[in-house]
């Protein structure tokens, strides 16, 4: 129930962040957002490798903490980027007042979805007990909308297929990653500590 709570303060903190701009700024931000949390999911585990090498002893942190640092820097990047390119003349396009409104709270809920999407995938990286993180057959997130499970079909689908897309790279080939970090969640609850010994 927590996490399903939290997950709603997260959609309703970013529809609420969708209206400090126009509609165009919120539509950019939603693009922004849904280009970080796909390259952010496709290549987090590269850099998860290369951290392993230096923190070896925090390997449980690494996934869930590239994941968030991927996210971070390449939405700053991007962010960054737009509002240099279209400062000037779009950020200034207004529609009628009740488009504006209802577009902002469509744009604020389709990326606040992104968001949760993101959010609730990256839980099952995170070094937490397996009865925290709801799993089929038994349970699902957010009130059973399955937010993490939407989101892994939109990154395996769009590594494959997208404009992006490398078939012979594509994002959990073996379609697995539910298991796969259930399993080390498993591994991760018999261990003394989630702080490993230097080797």
């Amino acid at each position: 129930m927590i996490i399903n709570l939290a997950l709603l303060v997260v959609l309703l903190v970013v529809v609420a962040a969708s209206f400090r701009g126009s509609l165009v700024q919120a539509m950019m931000m939603y693009f922004n957002v849904l280009l970080a949390a796909s390259f952010a999911t496709a290549w987090y585990e590269t850099l998860t490798a290369y951290l392993e090498r230096y923190l070896a002893p925090y390997t449980y942190f690494l996934d869930v903490i590239s994941l968030w640092i991927c996210f971070a820097v390449i939405l700053i990047v991007l962010v960054t980027v737009t509002s240099q390119l279209f400062k000037t003349r779009v950020n200034k396009v207004l529609f009628v007042p009740p488009v504006e409104l209802a577009g902002r709270i469509l744009v604020g809920l389709m990326t606040g979805w992104v968001v949760v999407e993101f959010t609730a995938l990256s839980l099952h990286t995170a070094p937490l007990r397996n009865d925290i993180v709801p799993m089929p057959p038994n349970g699902s997130m957010l009130f059973g909308l399955k937010p993490d499970r939407c989101w892994l079909w939109w990154v395996r689908g769009s590594s494959r297929n997208g404009p992006f897309g490398v078939t012979e790279s594509a994002f959990d080939p073996a379609e697995d990653f539910l298991e796969r970090h259930q399993k080390r969640r498993e591994a991760i609850s018999k261990e003394e500590s989630i702080i490993r010994p230097e080797s």
